[in-house]
C-alpha cells in the first residue's frame, strides 16, 4: 500500500506530517507515546485514543466522513502575548485543571533542558517555570478561551504566545485538545519550527468540514 500510494508512517513523534515534503503520512497510535509521551497524554485520555492520524496535502475522496480538519496558513498575528497574571489564572481554572492529564505535569529534567533549548533558539528569554505556564495555558485557551476573535459570529481561539513559548500545537492541529471549535487560529511551537520547519509565529487556520 505505501509503494503504491506514496503513504508514509510516522515514526517518533506526530510533527513530519506537517513537513511539506510529505505529502500523506500515518501516524500510528503508538507514536502518540514516543517521543512527546508526556505530551501524548492529552491523546491517551481523549476520544481519539486508539485512531491513526491520516495528514494528506490532497483530498482523499471517498473518505470525507473521516475528514476532521483542513488546515490551511493564515495571515492573522498575534495582538499580544497573554500576561503572566493571565496564564495563571487559566491554568488555575476548576474546570480546566480537572481536564489536565496527570503525565502533563511529570517532567523529567532531560525535558526541561530540552524545552528550554529549544525556545532559546527562538529567541525566548523564559525560565522554565513561566515556559511551562505558558504551554499549559495555551492549551487551556483552546478548551476554555479567554483570548479569541469573532467570525461569522464564532468564537475562534487563538495560540496566546509566540512559537520559542509554545509546546505541542499538534494536539490542536490534529484536534486533540478544542475539536469542538468550528475555527481554530494555532501558531507553530518550537519543535514544529525546528523540524518540520515551518515558519516561525505564522498562524495556521484549522477549520471542522
Amino acid at each position: 500500500m505505501s509503494r503504491d500510494t506514496g503513504l508514509e508512517s510516522g515514526k517518533g513523534v506526530v510533527w513530519p506530517g506537517l513537513d511539506q515534503i510529505n505529502k500523506i503520512i500515518r501516524v500510528s497510535p503508538e507514536v502518540w507515546s514516543e517521543t512527546c509521551h508526556r505530551q501524548g497524554s492529552w491523546y491517551r485520555e481523549s476520544e481519539k485514543a486508539g485512531q491513526y492520524l491520516i495528514i494528506s496535502s490532497f483530498e482523499l475522496h471517498g473518505f470525507e466522513q473521516f475528514k476532521e480538519a483542513t488546515i490551511s496558513r493564515s495571515d492573522f498575528l498575534l495582538p499580544r502575548p497573554a500576561t503572566r497574571e493571565e496564564k495563571e489564572e487559566m491554568v488555575g481554572d476548576k474546570e480546566f485543571r480537572s481536564l489536565v492529564p496527570k503525565e502533563w505535569h511529570v517532567i523529567s529534567d532531560l525535558e526541561k533542558r530540552t524545552w528550554m533549548r529549544w525556545a532559546r533558539r527562538g529567541g525566548s528569554e523564559l525560565d522554565w517555570d513561566t515556559l511551562f505556564l505558558t504551554h499549559t495555558a495555551n492549551h487551556a485557551n483552546f478548551i476554555k478561551p479567554r483570548f479569541f476573535i469573532e467570525s461569522e459570529g464564532q468564537t475562534v481561539p487563538y495560540s496566546i504566545d509566540r512559537s520559542a513559548n509554545l509546546c505541542s500545537c499538534c494536539l490542536e492541529l490534529f484536534q486533540v485538545i478544542g475539536h469542538e471549535w468550528r475555527k481554530k487560529l494555532v501558531s507553530p511551537c518550537a519543535g514544529a519550527v525546528i523540524f518540520p520547519r515551518l515558519p516561525k509565529d505564522r498562524y495556521l487556520l484549522v477549520e471542522r468540514p
